[in-house]
């Protein structure tokens, strides 16, 4: 196993960055096949070797590996999520939830609708400052790898945009629920059944935002988020 001269890994860089991929774990996981397999070939091959990579990671072939990445990160962190919350209905979690699901309830019950409110506006913004400190990770790591391969794309993770989607949804749901709601039954707040519905909207904020973070500490030992 050699190391590749200067001038050997500037033709890798090249290479790689005309495929002009975004996906930074596509990128990365290329560049790595690309740099590996040639250290094991002679300086004298490796114009020939190079030459095959390009034959078998051709740009059609990556865009097509790089789009179903962006789609099954998708599905993976929702399935994730999914199975982190479904631990809180088994053993011995569920220990956990049948105390915090009571108080939260009685709690619920004993403060005011504007309390209410503001508790679910509370929770919203964490889980946005979240998102946005996880988006300023994620671009750290990327700007490392968008220097080595030194792309003139826009490069992120494909596990970002399932992220980021989540909180923005959660802060347009509560918007069109919360002032939406008022064009059709004003004074919402005032209602019978406000209590019941901010309650089921803090209760799913709470485990969208609990399972995200669980998924984010799961997925960030692998991905670039």
């Amino acid at each position: 196993m050699r190391k590749l001269l200067e001038q050997e890994l500037d033709q890798v860089k090249k290479a790689i960055a005309v495929k002009d991929l975004t996906s930074a774990e596509i990128l990365i996981e290329v560049y790595d096949h690309y740099v590996s397999h040639l250290e094991s070939k002679t300086t004298e091959n490796f114009d020939k070797e190079l030459f095959e990579l390009e034959q078998k990671f051709t740009y059609g072939y990556c865009h097509e590996v790089q789009e179903k990445l962006v789609k099954l990160s998708k599905k993976e962190i929702f399935n994730l999520q999914w199975s982190i919350f479904k631990t809180y209905f088994s053993w011995p979690k569920i220990l956990l939830t049948a105390v915090f699901v009571p108080i939260l309830i009685l709690l619920w019950g004993n403060i005011d609708p504007r309390t209410q409110t503001l508790s679910i506006i509370v929770l919203t913004i964490v889980c946005i400052l979240f998102t946005l400190g996880l988006y300023i990770n994620s671009y750290r790591k990327v700007n490392l790898i968008k220097k080595i391969v030194r792309s003139s794309k826009i490069i992120e993770s494909s596990y970002l945009g399932a992220i980021m989607l989540q909180g923005m949804m959660m802060q347009s749901f509560f918007h069109i629920l919360i002032f939406g709601t008022n064009l059709w039954i004003p004074d919402i707040t005032k209602s019978d059944f406000f209590g019941a519905i901010s309650l089921s909207i803090f209760f799913i904020y709470f485990s969208l935002t609990l399972t995200l973070i669980q998924a984010w500490k799961i997925k960030s030992k692998t991905a670039l988020i």
